[in-house]
């Protein structure tokens, strides 16, 4: 799995334009599943037949926490941005990739030199603005931008990063959901010699980060009466964390959500997983975030779609996501694996009733 979530790392996959991803999800579930099929969004829908019409579906987003989208080309080739998803304070100095129609092209984000800013400025506490940063590709005007294949609306994404720290911490981009698609194919590729009480459907769904879209049109289809969101979640284990709002930890263990900004999830199936875990002697760790916390994962859409369905969210603790690189361990992933090879295994346990 460490070799594949690495490879998925490498493949850009911003909002709406997950090819790359897709590509590898296909390559990887293609001969485990009984079918397959891409929709017109893009989404990635496995079957695997189970001994029951009844269906669990697990759900991992394919594109990234990171992406800028280009607005403006300036007379001298700099590239203004605006924010597709992610926080702003990673922006500048960042190394890039933009999504040209002739291919990647490597660029920076830029803004004046700090020596530049007036010194009362300073002392108010100045804050560069989105505004006033932009991509330098090396150019010396619009004409050699336009001629390169640049124009408004490409995306841009972080250059890619993969590294082991240590004792199984990982460094990387775009873990934010990398991480539950390499946890989902892992878990498809442990039961592919098994004949599931029920029909397992993996779903890599699209545009999460946009507002959950390719999981509700997925959704729709599938029409689960089971479904596990695969994603990740905020950690307290470093300086700055609130350990009253977010008790979870690298190194814990997979986290069940239990609510978000979105919702709650069924009490009757995340207590289901919690008995499967104990029953595997695994560790896990528990979170409910709800507003003021801006927070939510595809469980939310999958709830609602058609008649609705039985939610639970199965999530990697996750440090520093939504900017260009995070941190995770490595055990808290085969945690979740174990969880949901187990959780099939034990799956003529269900249907539970709603709650």
């Amino acid at each position: 799995m460490l070799k594949l979530l690495k490879e998925l790392v490498y493949a850009d996959g911003p909002p709406g334009f997950e090819n790359e991803v897709r590509e590898i999800v296909l390559r990887e579930l293609e001969p485990r599943v009984d079918e397959i099929s891409v929709d017109t969004l893009g989404n990635v829908i496995a079957w695997k037949n189970g001994d029951s019409d009844q269906k669990l579906m697990l759900c991992a987003h394919q594109d990234e926490d990171w992406a800028q989208i280009i607005t403006h080309i300036d007379e001298k080739g700099f590239l203004r941005f605006s924010r597709l998803v992610g926080h702003r304070w990673s922006l500048l100095g960042q190394q890039v990739v933009i999504h040209s129609k002739q291919g990647k092209r490597t660029g920076v984000i830029g803004l004046q030199a700090p020596h530049l800013i007036p010194l009362e400025e300073q002392l108010r506490g100045y804050q560069p603005h989105d505004d006033s940063m932009f991509i330098d590709c090396g150019l010396r005007s619009h004409t050699e931008a336009i001629a390169l294949g640049l124009e408004v609306g490409q995306y841009v994404t972080a250059c890619k990063h993969f590294e082991e720290l240590h004792d199984g911490r990982l460094l990387g981009n775009c873990f934010d959901n990398r991480v539950g698609v390499a946890v989902m194919i892992e878990t498809m590729r442990r039961i592919e010699k098994l004949a599931p009480a029920k029909t397992v459907v993996a779903v890599a769904s699209v545009q999460e980060e946009l507002g959950t879209r390719g999981a509700q049109t997925a959704a729709y289809q599938v029409n689960p009466d089971y479904a596990i969101a695969l994603d990740v979640a905020p950690t307290n284990d470093h300086p700055g964390a609130d350990t009253r709002t977010i008790p979870a930890a690298l190194g814990g263990g997979p986290v069940l959500l239990r609510a978000d900004q979105f919702g709650v999830t069924s009490v009757a199936f995340t207590n289901w997983l919690a008995t499967i875990a104990a029953t595997l002697n695994l560790t896990y760790q528990s979170l409910a975030l709800r507003a003021p916390i801006h927070f939510g994962t595809d469980a939310g859409a999958i709830e609602l779609a058609r008649g609705g369905s039985l939610v639970s969210a199965v999530l990697a603790p996750t440090r520093y996501f939504h900017t260009s690189k995070s941190v995770v361990d490595f055990s808290d992933l085969e945690g979740m694996v174990d969880l949901l090879v187990g959780s099939i295994n034990a799956s003529g346990e269900l249907p539970l009733e709603p709650d």
